[in-house]
């Protein structure tokens, strides 16, 4: 038995029994609450998409591959399932959880095996292991087996490739689905030859996920969408600020507001009562609580700007090649917990001379500095997984250096960029010009002065 599900970037997607069972839980419902894209509605109003749609998709684009790829009955179930519930431990706003999760994690508690992993992908591996309801529809035997896939895999390659890799079945839905909702055609590329265009390559029970070797140009636009839905819509500065705001409200609220019940949230302690609780939140909880009831504080006062949109400033942008070359490595270093001491100094500088500037007071809290990287094509198409590989025989070799188009791509190129956002206000085009010109030469000495002041130091 299985029901359809109508889906606007795939049509229709199938449900079997147990997979509808497995969206019937509370545990998956919440992800309807949780937007795939945080608050880039404020910049791309349709941006309203949730992971519970984004789940269901990749768990349909898992499945095709592993149609194509003609792989077993019980590897294609597992697949299924792996792909339907990969999301099921993101906290609200999605990503912007990550940064904070990973800031005030107690270490101590994580196991040695998993040392690497990713705490929202510990959390996710905790509730498909031991959630009641998942675990009556799957069995224990099967919800190890996922737990695994989804993080030490020591089975066939070509099954983890499917769901964590650079081909997939995540990546393929985010980029139809994220373009579809913002109303742009950045990430659009032809899913069904991508899929002609693989094949699962190697020994028997040892195969890999690898392009045939006339897929070359499928998999160029595949990797040319990501590039330009990544430069265009996830860097976007409306997006950047609106989730810095996000991070420091909650930085704030823990660290100047002592708000308790905000810090238990985010304090992750490996432990199922944590587990538990925190998939109790979303979105709209989150801002209900900590932004909209009365609980006066710097984080609430972050919260209601963005609710308000009411959002910070880009005053200042630069590259490091603008600043003196003796800080440019200390300069990318500047938003790790390790140097907040000098971002703070920065920030309360900066916030100073804006306030001179606009003739009104500056909360330095709300002067935020920001670093970002734009990688190359060529690095974006291997990004923190392996590479891409062509099934050449003998040896398979990566897909950069057999595509005439990336082989010419330096992959050291790459642009990086430095922020400064600020509670200033402006009217009009000219306005702004004006006042980032006025603070231009201003922030970028400052930056350069407290730099130089704090060589090798934290």
């Amino acid at each position: 038995m299985f029901v359809q599900i109508r889906d606007p970037v795939h049509n229709f997607i199938e449900l079997r029994e147990k997979e509808r069972e497995l969206v019937n839980t509370l545990a998956f419902q919440r992800l309807r609450r949780i937007r795939q894209l945080a608050m880039a509605y404020l910049v791309y109003p349709g941006a309203l998409h949730t992971r519970f749609e984004h789940s269901l998709g990749v768990k349909h684009v898992a499945g095709l591959m592993a149609e194509n790829l003609e792989l077993g009955d019980d590897d294609k179930e597992t697949i299924r399932y792996a792909a339907l519930l990969h999301d099921i431990g993101h906290g609200p706003f999605s990503h912007v959880s990550e940064d904070i999760l990973e800031r005030y994690a107690e270490r101590t508690s994580l196991r040695p095996d998993q040392k690497k992993e990713k705490i929202h992908e510990i959390i996710t591996i905790g509730i498909i292991q031991n959630d009641s309801q998942i675990n009556a529809i799957l069995g224990q035997i099967t919800c190890d087996k996922i737990a695994s896939l989804l993080s030490e895999w020591r089975g066939e390659p070509v099954l983890r490739s499917l769901v964590s890799g650079p081909l997939d079945a995540d990546k393929q839905d985010y980029l139809l689905r994220d373009s579809l909702f913002c109303g742009v055609k950045y990430g659009i590329f032809d899913l069904h030859q991508l899929h002609r265009s693989l094949i699962a390559y190697g020994i028997e029970n040892n195969r890999d996920l690898m392009i045939k070797e006339d897929g070359i140009h499928a998999v160029e636009q595949f990797v040319l969408a990501k590039y330009y839905l990544t430069t265009n819509v996830y860097l976007h500065k409306v997006r950047l600020i609106t989730d810095q705001m996000i991070i420091r409200a909650i930085i704030l609220g823990i660290e100047k507001d002592n708000n308790d019940k905000l810090r238990k949230l985010y304090s992750f302690n490996n432990t199922t009562d944590y587990v538990n609780e925190f998939i109790k939140w979303d979105d709209a909880r989150f801002l209900q609580t900590f932004g909209l009831e009365d609980n006066s504080g710097k984080c609430q006062m972050l919260l209601k700007r963005l609710v308000r949109r009411n959002l910070l400033k880009r005053v200042f942008t630069a590259k490091p090649t603008d600043f003196v070359p003796e800080i440019r490595e200390l300069l990318m270093k500047l938003t790790e917990i390790g140097s907040k001491y000098i971002r703070f100094r920065i920030e309360s500088e900066i916030a100073a001379k804006v306030a001179e500037v606009i003739k009104s007071d500056i909360d330095a809290d709300f002067v935020i500095l920001n670093t970002f990287t734009i990688d190359s094509v060529k690095e974006i198409s291997q990004n923190d997984e392996s590479s891409i590989l062509v099934a050449k025989y003998p040896v398979p070799v990566p897909f950069e250096n057999t595509s005439n188009l990336f082989a010419s791509i330096n992959e050291a190129f790459k642009e990086v960029f430095v922020d400064i956002y600020a509670p200033v206000n402006w009217q009009t085009r000219s306005e702004r010009k004006q006042i980032c010109e006025r603070l231009k030469e201003t922030i970028k000495n400052i930056i350069e002065q407290v730099c130089k002041a704090n060589m090798g130091g934290k």
